[in-house]
């Protein structure tokens, strides 16, 4: 008979909700409830959950009407009651939690001292608002038939702001369980009324060692509720009396936090002790926390307090000053370069890369020129990193006075800092008998060199007196040229058609190779015919580093006239008069040598050639699949060597087309690459089916 009523206060609800509004229909019916609660109630853990997740559904369709709401609570307290499964039950309990009143808490409450049920009926009762609710976990509390099912209902009373609730709760405080006492003290913490704070405070003198750190966290916490509501006299008491030194380092360093924000700057005496604690953590505490106060008086007092502490307090002083910006602080920084303390230094060179001045760059050089990492490192980065008027200026000027390392130094930072300025300084620096100084300033020189320095370097190309020298000098005039947009070359051409020194020439090659201005390309094209060999290979290998595909036919068309040429020698390549002025046969064994394996007879400078043409087959260009495969046909025909073949072969899936598939499958008879063939073979067969 109960069942029939209920199924028809919630047919009449659902008859009522129809008559006065046009909701949607819901998705699950009234009527739905005992079948899908018959299947609940021999539910078990891990069965499948559909019958579940369609219970809440039905829930969720139906709790929007007072009356279908009450007849479901109704419902659900009878179900909990019965012999379900707990698997079952839970779901109930779930679904009290959403949608429970007081009628609900009679049948919870017994449940909540019951070890099975314990957990779930507090889960439900908990989420019931109201005195009633709170007296049943109070009434509860003494009769927790264990210290789990105890410490959930701390938990909740805690949770519920439950102020009637703290005489009990301050009896549990100093628990010897504790657990029990860490859950009690936590609980008075968030109830946070005088009455709790109090609780606290004698629980407090009642323990000691690790017990007595749960208490201890509880009343630092119960302050900061006290700080937030605005009660900061209250706090700000149990704040001093929680930095004493018998506290703990973490509840201390909280204690110290609560009270800078509660006192602001009244809290600098606590702040400043504090640095001068032993105790680096609580140091590097009070520092940030003092930091995070705003005034030109709080870098007064970090200065004044930085004698007084120990080193690694100093290092953190030094680097809260820099971070506040405040030039006040630059002669503390300064002077502490001379502390003996590595630490202190470093921080000190960090410091004042944030707070130095046109005083500073010469400081900072000779402190990276003279130390080694961290203090190289902090020193550099202040260096490059320096801001403000004159610094540039005094940068230049420290160079031309300053000399060995340090001089290095200066002219580093002014290519790291990319001083343009400092171009003409760097070029004389560049002639320098110094040779890390002459490296420095060549590097330096590539961020900064312009127009101006181009005649300069062009002389000291032609004037160097080492491989090396030359190699580095050469890079910087094609850095410095291709900065231009268009780079003049006409200098670099000139010079190399007015000297006749090999070296030289060579270098110049290699400059016109950086820069690939069309301009010099005639000359380039003419040199890879040079009857010179060592000018016709620099000649092919500034061809090679072309920016774009422009020499990409000169590379390849070289390298198919000395083949055509050694094959017209066969095996008389010995006489180099078949052959092209210049082009000495040889595969680096001897002359007149053959390629690997018994192959046909090869050249440097066609291997040198055909190895610049690849390179520039992968830039992009406006080719189209079929020319590109058509191009690789060609180098194929020529390539003698292993290498270059396998090269040719991995390119052809680049270019799917018919060309690239019959130099695959021409390869693929080759028994020196064949294996590599038949795999470009199904490569370029996949890429043109995708095409």
């Amino acid at each position: 008979m109960k069942k029939k009523a209920i199924l028809l206060a919630f047919t009449t609800a659902a008859a009522l909700a129809a008559q006065t509004s046009s909701p949607p229909r819901p998705k699950h019916q009234p009527a739905e409830i005992e079948p899908l609660l018959a299947k609940i109630a021999v539910y078990e853990y891990g069965a499948n959950p559909d019958v579940i997740v369609t219970f809440n559904e039905l829930v969720e369709d139906l709790q929007g009407s007072p009356v279908q709401r009450k007849a479901l609570e109704t419902r659900l307290l009878q179900f909990l009651q019965s012999s379900a499964t707990m698997a079952g039950k839970e779901t109930a309990f779930k679904e009290i939690a959403m949608i429970g009143t007081d009628a609900s808490i009679p049948v919870l409450t017994p449940m909540l001292t019951r070890v099975e049920t314990a957990e779930m009926a507090r889960y439900a009762l908990a989420a019931i608002p109201g005195a009633a609710a709170d007296n049943a976990l109070l009434s509860s509390l003494g009769q927790a038939p264990n210290a789990r099912v105890k410490i959930g209902i701390i938990d909740s009373l805690g949770h519920r702001q439950v102020a009637k609730a703290v005489p009990a709760l301050a009896a549990l405080a100093p628990s010897p369980d504790p657990e029990v006492a860490a859950a009690a003290a936590a609980a008075l913490a968030a109830i946070a009324d005088r009455p709790a704070l109090n609780a606290l405070a004698s629980a407090r003198t009642k323990l000691s060692g690790p017990a007595r750190q749960p208490l201890a966290d509880a009343y630092v916490t119960c302050a900061d509720r006290f700080a937030a509501r605005g009660e900061k006299a209250v706090a700000i008491d149990v704040y001093k009396q929680m930095i004493a030194p018998g506290e703990s380092r973490m509840v201390r360093a909280r204690a110290l936090t609560g009270l800078t924000a509660a006192e602001g700057k009244e809290a600098i005496p606590a702040l400043t002790a504090e640095m001068e604690s032993p105790d680096p953590v609580l140091e590097a505490t009070a520092v940030r926390l003092l930091n995070g106060l705003p005034g030109p008086d709080i870098t007064k007092a970090m200065v004044a307090e930085f004698s007084k502490v120990p080193a690694f307090c100093q290092a953190h002083l030094l680097t809260a000053m820099a971070q506040r910006g405040d030039v006040s602080a630059r002669p503390t920084l300064v002077a502490a370069l001379k502390s003996t303390a590595p630490g202190v230094r470093t921080a000190a060179l960090a410091g004042i890369g944030k707070l130095g001045d046109a005083s500073s760059p010469m400081v900072l050089a000779e402190a990276a020129a003279a130390s080694a990492d961290p203090e190289q490192t902090a020193a550099r980065r202040s260096l490059y990193t320096l801001r403000g008027p004159g610094i540039d200026a005094a940068i230049i000027s420290s160079m031309g006075s300053a000399s060995g390392k340090v001089r290095v130094e200066l002219i580093m930072a002014a290519g790291q800092r990319v001083m343009l300025s400092a171009a003409d300084a760097l070029i004389k620096m560049a002639q320098d008998t110094d040779p890390d100084v002459h490296r420095a300033a060549l590097t330096a020189l590539r961020s900064v060199g312009g127009p101006s320095q181009t005649a300069p370097l062009l002389d000291m190309v032609l004037k160097a007196s080492s491989a090396a020298e030359r190699r580095e000098t050469a890079l910087t005039l094609g850095t410095v040229l291709r900065r231009e947009q268009p780079p003049r070359i006409d200098a670099v051409i000139a010079a190399y058609r007015n000297t006749s020194a090999l070296q030289a020439r060579l270098s110049l090659l290699d400059v016109m190779g950086q820069v690939s201005s069309e301009q010099a390309l005639p000359l380039l094209r003419e040199s890879i015919k040079d009857a010179n060999p060592e000018i016709a290979r620099g000649a092919i290998l500034a061809l090679t580093a072309w920016s774009d595909s422009t020499p990409l036919m000169d590379l390849l068309n070289l390298a198919k006239s000395v083949s055509q040429s050694l094959q017209a020698a066969g095996e008389a390549i010995d006489s180099q008069s078949v052959l092209p002025p210049g082009y000495a046969a040889t595969n680096g064994a001897g002359r007149g040598g053959r390629g690997g394996r018994g192959g046909p007879p090869t050249n440097n400078l066609q291997v040198l050639a055909l190895r610049g043409f690849l390179r520039l087959m992968v830039l992009q260009s406006q080719r189209t699949p079929s020319e590109s495969g058509r191009l690789l046909g060609e180098a194929m025909a020529v390539a003698t060597q292993t290498n270059e073949k396998l090269s040719i072969l991995s390119l052809l899936p680049a270019f799917p087309s018919k060309e690239s598939l019959a130099v695959a499958q021409a390869a693929a008879r080759d028994t020196t690459v064949a294996d590599e063939a038949k795999v470009a073979v199904a490569q370029v067969t996949e890429a043109l089916k995708l095409k």
